[in-house]
C-alpha cells in the first residue's frame, strides 16, 4: 500500500466514523480533552456551586468560558488518535480531515507553479485557498512562509508537530474575530503541556513497496509546577524519496480512461489503430519527443528512424499522411511507419524515476513556557520560541525542449548546403512518389499525387525549396526537471496575561487581559537546473546573419555570460534521438557545460504582530452572564523576494520570468465581542446563545474596512 494513501485512507475512515456527526454546536463529546487543556482549580470535597473552574478559550471565539461549548462548529483532532492511526505529520493530518476540501497542495506537486513556490504544503479549507484560512498556534497566528513569487500561507512542514497535542479545526468563517485571511476557518495547533521529565521516541514509517520510507526522532523535556510549566523539544524527520516507478499504480504508463456512450469505461486506444497505427494499448497519448517539425511543407513532425525513412529525409520518416488523415504507411506492410508510442514520454524511464515524492529533511527546535505570580492579579508571563529547517530534492521529470534551428544553420537537417542535410521541398516529394503512400493516396482519392497535379486538379509537389528553419522537438536529460529547496522559520513570541480586579465594579466582573509580541522570520531558498534560452538561440546562430553559432554580427544586446563559452549546438546530434527511451543527451559535455545554468531564489518573510485583548462579564441576565472583549492588533509584513538574473528575465528556456516582491505593509485593526446567553437548562434549549462581533481594519494600502458576523 501507498504510505500517504494508505494513511489517509485510514484518517478519512476513522475521522469520519468520530466527526461525521459532529453538530453545528460543539457538545459534550469535546470534554474528554479538558485533562490536557483544562486544570480543575476546585477540590473535590467542594460543592459543585462553590468550585472555582479555570475559564478557557476555546478555538474560534476570544472570550473565556468555562465550558468547551461553542457557538461555533469545531472538529478536534488529537495527536493521540493520529499517532494510533499511523499520522504524525501535520500536512497528512489537516489534509486529510473532513474539513480539508479542494484542491489540496503538498509535496507531490513538483514542477508547478505554486502559490508558495515549491516544496510548499498547505491547507485548503472548504475548497477556499489556502491563502484564506488562518494558521495558529496556541491561538497566535503562524506566519507565511515560501520561496519565489509572494508567499502567501504557512508551510505545514514547518510546524513543531512532535510537540503538538491536539489540532483544533474551526468549520466556519471567523475573520471578524482573527482577521481576513480566517475567512474560510482556522486551524489552531494546541501545544502540550504534560510534561514530566524527558522523553524519547522513534516513529516510523516503512512502506510495503520501495521508497517513500519515512523515520522521526523526538526528544522532548519538561516539568510542570502549581504556578507554571517549561517544555522543550526537538525533532528530527528524514523520508526518503519514492520515485514514480517505486508504486504499482504509477509503475508504467499513464492510461487511458474513457466512458463510451452505454456507459462502459474503456482503457485501449481506439482513435489511433482505427486510422493505421500500430495498437498503443492501455497507453495515454502524451508527450512526444525525438521529432522534428518543418513549418515551410505541409507534412506534420518526421520522426528519427535511423536506417529508414518513407521520404527522402534520410534517417527520419513521416508519420502521418496530411492529405488523407491516415497513418503514413511507406513500406506497404499494412500499418503505420512509426509506433508513436516508442516516441512518447509516458511512461519512459526517464519519467519513472520522478518523484510521487521527493526526498526531505526537516529539524525543528521548541521551548515554550509560563509561570504566575501570586497575587490578586495573577499575572503570567508566557513565551515560544521556535526554529524550524525543511529541505528537498525533487525530481519532476524531463520536459519537451523545441527551439528553432535557423535555416542556414551548419547541424539543420532542412538545410542542403550542409553534409548531412537535405532540401526538404524535395524529400517531402520523395515521400509522395513513395510506390506504397502513393497506392494509400489512390485508394482513398482515386488517383496518385501525381496524377492529381498531372490531371490539373491540385498541385501538393513542393519543389526545390533551399534551406528552411526547423523546429526539432526533444527531451534532454536534467532538463528543468530538479529543484532544491531549503526553508526555515524562527518565530519568537512574548506575552503576559492575568486578571484585572481594579475592574469588578457595579455590574462588571470577572476582566482579564492578554498581551503579547510576536515575531516571525522566514528564509527560503530555491534552486533550479535548466536550459538558458538566450544561450540555446545564440549557440544555433540566432544572431548571425549567416546563422553561423557563437556569432553576433546583426549587433544584437547580449548578456556577457550568453555569450562566453559558446559552443556550436547540433540539435540533430542522434544522441538526442533515442528511441524507446525518448530522453536523450547533447552530444558533447561542452554543449551541457555552456547551455546549462541555475535558477536561484531568495525569500524573506518578516512578520511583527503586537496584539493586546480583555475580557470580562458585563452584566448578568436570568441565562447567564454577558461577556464582552475588545481587542487591538498591529501587524507588519515585510518581504524581500530576491530572484537571480535568470529568474528575473526568465532565461530558462520556456520558463516564466519572475521578479520576485519587495515591499512592507502595516494592518492595525480593532475589534470587539459580546456573547448573550438568551436560554439555559430549560426543555429543548440547554444553551442558546446570541454572539456579536465585529472588526476594523485599516490596511496600509487598501483603506479602512469592517467585517462583522453574527451566530446563534
Amino acid at each position: 500500500m501507498n504510505r500517504r494513501h494508505g494513511r489517509l485512507a485510514l484518517t478519512l475512515a476513522v475521522q469520519a466514523a468520530l466527526f461525521g456527526s459532529l453538530p453545528a454546536l460543539a457538545q459534550d463529546t469535546e470534554v474528554e480533552l479538558e485533562t490536557s487543556a483544562v486544570e480543575s482549580a476546585a477540590a473535590s470535597e467542594a460543592p459543585a456551586a462553590a468550585q472555582n473552574v479555570e475559564e478557557v478559550v476555546v478555538t474560534g471565539s476570544r472570550l473565556r468560558r468555562d465550558t468547551f461549548s461553542s457557538v461555533a462548529p469545531l472538529q478536534i483532532i488529537t495527536m493521540e488518535f493520529s499517532k494510533e492511526v499511523g499520522l504524525i505529520d501535520a500536512a497528512d493530518i489537516l489534509q486529510g480531515s473532513t474539513a480539508a476540501t479542494g484542491q489540496q497542495i503538498d509535496l507531490t506537486f513538483q514542477g508547478f507553479v505554486l502559490d508558495n513556490g515549491p516544496a510548499a504544503s498547505t491547507v485548503d479549507l472548504r475548497g477556499l485557498g489556502a491563502n484564506r484560512n488562518l494558521i495558529m498556534i496556541n491561538g497566535r497566528r503562524v506566519s507565511p512562509s515560501g520561496v519565489e513569487g509572494a508567499p502567501a500561507a504557512p508551510n505545514l512542514n514547518l510546524l513543531p508537530r512532535s510537540l503538538v497535542e491536539r489540532y483544533d479545526i474551526l468549520l466556519d468563517g471567523a475573520s471578524s474575530v482573527y482577521g481576513s485571511d480566517a475567512i474560510a476557518g482556522v486551524v489552531n495547533a494546541i501545544l502540550r503541556k504534560d510534561f514530566d521529565g524527558l522523553e524519547l521516541e522513534v516513529f516510523s514509517n516503512q512502506p510495503q513497496q520501495s521508497g517513500g520510507a519515512d523515520t522521526t526522532v523526538t526528544a522532548a523535556w519538561g516539568f510542570n509546577t502549581d504556578r507554571g510549566m517549561f517544555g522543550i523539544g526537538a525533532e528530527y524527520v528524514e523520508t526518503t524519496k519514492a520515485a514514480l516507478g517505486d508504486r504499482r499504480w504509477t509503475d508504467g504508463c499513464t492510461s487511458n480512461v474513457e466512458i463510451d456512450e452505454n456507459g462502459k469505461i474503456r482503457t485501449e486506444d481506439q482513435y489511433y489503430a482505427s486510422i493505421g497505427y500500430p495498437s498503443y494499448g492501455d497507453c495515454a497519448f502524451q508527450s512526444v519527443a525525438a521529432r522534428t517539425f518543418i513549418p515551410a511543407i505541409s507534412n506534420g513532425s518526421i520522426y528519427y528512424t535511423p536506417g529508414y525513412s518513407n521520404g527522402g529525409w534520410g534517417n527520419w520518416t513521416e508519420s502521418g499522411d496530411p492529405y488523407t488523415g491516415l497513418a503514413a504507411d511507406g513500406n506497404g506492410d499494412g500499418i503505420g511507419d512509426i509506433d508513436l508510442y516508442q516516441y512518447d514520454l509516458n511512461g519512459k524511464p526517464s519519467q519513472l524515476d520522478a518523484d510521487l515524492f521527493p526526498a526531505s529533511t526537516r529539524y525543528n527546535v521548541m521551548a515554550y513556557g509560563e509561570y504566575t505570580f501570586e497575587g490578586e492579579a495573577n499575572l503570567t508571563p508566557y513565551f515560544e520560541a521556535n526554529y524550524s529547517y525543511f529541505e528537498i530534492n525533487s525530481k519532476s521529470g524531463e520536459g519537451q525542449l523545441f527551439p528553432e534551428v535557423p535555416a542556414l544553420n551548419p547541424f539543420n537537417l532542412c538545410n542542403p548546403n550542409q553534409p548531412n542535410g537535405v532540401d526538404c521541398g524535395l524529400a517531402a516529394d520523395a515521400y509522395l512518389d513513395n510506390p506504397s503512400i502513393a497506392a494509400n493516396f489512390a485508394n482513398y482519392y482515386g488517383l496518385t499525387p501525381a496524377q492529381f497535379r498531372d490531371f490539373g486538379i491540385v498541385n501538393i509537389y513542393n519543389g526545390a525549396i533551399g534551406p528552411v528553419p526547423t523546429q526539432p522537438i526533444v527531451s534532454v536529460r536534467g532538463d528543468r526537471n530538479m529543484t532544491e529547496v531549503e526553508q526555515s522559520q524562527l518565530r519568537f513570541v512574548g506575552g503576559i496575561r492575568g486578571d484585572m480586579p481594579f475592574m469588578n465594579f457595579g455590574t462588571f466582573e470577572d476582566w482579564s487581559f492578554d498581551a503579547y509580541l510576536s515575531y516571525s522570520l522566514s528564509d527560503g531558498k530555491s534552486r533550479r537546473f535548466g536550459v538558458r534560452e538566450d544561450r540555446i538561440q545564440y549557440a544555433l546562430g540566432y544572431y548571425s546573419s549567416t546563422n553561423t553559432p557563437c556569432e553576433n554580427d546583426l549587433g544584437a544586446t547580449l548578456r556577457a555570460d550568453a555569450t562566453a563559452g559558446c559552443v556550436p549546438v547540433d540539435m540533430y546530434a542522434p544522441s538526442l534521438y533515442p528511441i524507446g527511451q525518448v530522453t536523450g543527451d547533447f552530444a558533447t559535455q561542452a554543449e551541457r557545460d555552456y547551455l546549462f545554468d541555475t535558477r536561484n531564489f531568495d525569500t524573506e518573510y518578516e512578520q511583527t504582530i503586537f496584539s493586546v485583548y480583555a475580557s470580562g462579564d458585563i452584566f448578568e441576565l436570568p441565562a447567564g452572564a454577558v461577556a464582552l472583549g475588545l481587542g487591538f492588533e498591529s501587524r507588519t509584513d515585510e518581504i524581500n523576494s530576491n530572484p537571480d538574473d535568470v529568474a528575473a528575465q526568465g532565461l530558462f528556456w520556456g520558463f516564466f520570468s519572475d521578479l520576485g516582491a519587495q515591499g512592507d505593509r502595516t494592518i492595525n485593526e480593532w475589534f470587539a465581542e459580546v456573547e448573550v446567553p438568551i436560554l439555559a437548562n430549560m426543555t429543548l434549549a440547554t444553551e442558546l446563545n446570541v454572539n456579536l462581533s465585529a472588526r476594523v481594519t485599516d490596511d496600509e494600502y487598501y483603506g479602512t474596512n469592517t467585517t462583522e458576523s453574527v451566530k446563534v
